[in-house]
């Protein structure tokens, strides 16, 4: 009897240490794992940057092939498509497929047009709002108010006290829009009112806004046929980059001053509607 209880405690010490020695494996199991993991994150987080570096790279390459094409014409007129938007243009470099598309802003009405407060513009600003409203069926504000709205943000010497009071509280703009989507700014406007308009609005520096009576949409050709052209005419154009890497796709977006060659707004992101 006293040899059986002798050799009790070395049987409770064993099962102690293979306890023990089985907590040490699984943590290192899980330590193992949780390594390789990391690893496999950081790899395509890696990888992700690599690909966006390189498409930003071939982006801009693609963006100054446009520029060299755009140079070798004298205007608008002399474009290669009947339309507003070019057709799709595909190329391939270094094994990475891009398509670019180019969209003449002549074909869209310039909001910082509103910035000089003259009636004329604000009158077929309203016209173009009304219009798209009758046209899309979308719950679009009073164009008339729209238009003296715009103007009043891009004010410099207006502080509109109902943008400070609005949820949430801004202020606004005081200086000409330099992205068209800050429209949804404005007092009135709302998310349906913006993708209805979108379509028919761009923002570019200057006060002008021609409009290409021969490309653009029957509802702008309506609006502004009879809308006197001005004497020195901007020149802007829209440039979407997608860049393909297997299942994903990287955007750029610049807005070109076609007639003195320069960009003029790039963007890292698909271009507005």
């Amino acid at each position: 009897m006293i040899n059986k209880y002798r050799k009790a405690p070395a049987r409770r010490q064993k099962g102690v240490a293979l306890l023990t020695a089985l907590l040490v494996v699984a943590l290192a199991v899980t330590a193992a794992v949780a390594m390789a993991l990391r690893s496999q994150v950081d790899i395509r987080r890696t990888s992700a940057v690599f690909e966006r570096d390189q498409s930003r790279h071939i982006a801009i390459g693609g963006e100054k092939m446009v520029l060299q094409f755009l140079e070798r014409i004298d205007g608008p007129d002399d474009l290669l498509w009947d339309t507003c938007r070019s057709p799709p243009l595909s190329f391939s470099v270094d094994g990475v497929k891009l398509q670019a598309t180019v969209d003449s802003m002549q074909c869209r009405y310039n909001l910082n047009a509103l910035a000089s407060a003259e009636e004329a513009e604000q009158g077929y600003f309203a016209r173009l709002v009304d219009q798209v409203g009758a046209e899309t069926g979308a719950a679009m504000p009073s164009g008339a108010q729209l238009a003296l709205a715009v103007t009043d943000w891009m004010d410099p010497e207006t502080d509109d006290p109902a943008y400070r009071g609005a949820e949430p509280a801004r202020v606004s703009g005081n200086r000409d829009m330099l992205v068209a989507s800050e429209l949804n700014s404005v007092l009135g406007m709302t998310s349906e009112a913006w993708q209805a308009l979108a379509p028919y609005v761009v923002a570019y520096p200057g006060r002008s806004s021609p409009i290409d009576l021969k490309r653009s949409s029957d509802l702008i050709k309506d609006i502004f046929a009879d809308r006197p052209a001005g004497e020195q005419s901007p020149w802007y154009m829209r440039l979407e980059l997608v860049a393909e890497f297997g299942p994903r796709r990287f955007y750029q977006c610049s807005l070109i001053d076609a007639a003195n060659g320069k960009v003029v707004l790039r963007e890292q992101t698909a271009c507005e509607p």
